[in-house]
């Protein structure tokens, strides 16, 4: 989950939280598209965002508003809450301390017909169009996302393009990183974005696993992370994205070398890399996982791992990712 859930800035905290602890577990809000309170008036529809780093997990309210007030507050009938990773309210998923929506009248807790009255300050709400809109770019980022780390089939560099932009619009550097990195490994296999052998996916991992250890450099926690994820001291997410694609990229360097391996068990025998073309791969990969060779990678550098991966091949074994 993540580590700064309250660490937000001050206009945010207003609608930051849980909508439930079971529900809403992880949730930060962001407040990107919230620069400049809106004017609203009585009757108008409209959109509390509730969202993440990862807009897999936003929720969001949509409701009316009841009443101005010349504090510059407004009252909004509440009759929708979407809350997290599933979309939907269900359970024991209520009003809770955090939420825009803590102490809120209660006027219906039906599953079917939900109505609460809240009292917010207009700079935690947003039109609705506007809000719905955002909230929509932020899951077409989220589905780019999850195809990627899922088969990737079909993610094609202008796709990655798209999902860039969108994580640059909506303020999420760490997405927009995360993205970048994805296409960096798509281009280099020469399939854009569809499956092609191993022998071709490899032939320009090096300089890919090079671009990609120095996009790092400047996020050394989530190579950590993504080092204790892929050791198994911590369970594996989707949730912070650069140590997620940091452990899909693993998974697909792993599966490709695997497909050379079975081809040859000895490395050296290999008929479509040299020794020197395999170490250049392998280093790669640990300068990925010292982010540039800024951090320890289980409490060595990028020499000892370079140095271990030559003596195996120089021995006839394929060496160890990890």
């Amino acid at each position: 989950m993540f580590a700064n859930q309250w660490d937000v800035a001050p206009r945010a905290k207003g609608i930051i939280g849980h909508l439930a602890k079971a529900c809403m577990a992880g949730l930060l809000v962001v407040a990107a598209g919230l620069s400049q309170a809106a004017e609203f008036v009585v009757g108008e529809k409209v959109f509390v965002p509730m969202f993440a780093d990862n807009p897999e997990l936003d929720g969001y309210a949509e409701g009316f508003v009841e009443r101005a007030h010349d504090d510059g507050t407004l009252t909004l009938k509440i009759n929708k809450v979407v809350t997290g990773k599933d979309k939907t309210l269900s359970g024991t998923c209520h009003p809770s301390g955090g939420s825009p929506l803590a102490g809120a009248r209660i006027v219906s807790d039906e599953p079917n017909d939900l109505v609460v009255e809240q009292r917010l300050a207009a700079d935690e709400v947003m039109p609705y169009r506007q809000g719905s809109q955002l909230y929509l770019k932020r899951e077409n980022l989220s589905i780019a996302y999850l195809k990627y780390l899922g088969s990737g089939m079909g993610m094609t560099p202008d796709r990655f393009d798209v999902a860039i932009r969108r994580a640059r619009d909506v303020g999420l550097p760490k997405m927009e990183t995360a993205m970048e990195i994805a296409k960096l490994q798509v281009v280099s296999t020469q399939g854009r974005g569809f499956p092609v052998p191993a022998s071709r996916a490899l032939q320009k991992a090096a300089p890919m696993l090079n671009d990609v250890a120095e996009k790092l450099e400047a996020h050394p926690e989530a190579v950590k992370k993504a080092a204790r994820m892929l050791g198994g001291t911590k369970p594996e997410t989707r949730e912070d994205p650069l140590p997620a694609v940091i452990a899909r990229l693993h998974e697909i360097l792993a599966d490709q070398l695997g497909d050379l391996e079975a081809a040859s068990a000895d490395p050296r025998e290999s008929s479509h890399f040299s020794s020197d073309e395999l170490l250049a791969i392998y280093t790669g990969w640990y300068r990925v996982m010292t982010a540039n060779d800024t951090v320890a990678f289980q409490n060595a550098d990028v020499a000892f791992y370079r140095e271990r991966a030559q003596q195996a091949i120089a021995h006839g074994e394929w060496p160890a990712l990890l």
